[in-house]
């Protein structure tokens, strides 16, 4: 499996457990594309999300 999620997009159908594990409870967004993630090393330029 892929570091970024940004990566991922192509792979979701086959590994979708996978990916709801590392998108639910998001804590980081991407400046670039706009997807959340539970960790900042999932995303190309991660900004931690206010509490």
């Amino acid at each position: 499996m892929s570091e970024k999620l940004c990566e991922l997009k192509k792979v979701l159908k086959t590994e979708f457990t996978q990916f709801v594990q590392l998108v639910s409870e998001p804590t980081h967004v991407c400046k670039r594309c706009g997807r959340c993630a539970n960790s900042k090393k999932l995303l190309c330029k991660p900004e931690r999300l206010p509490n």
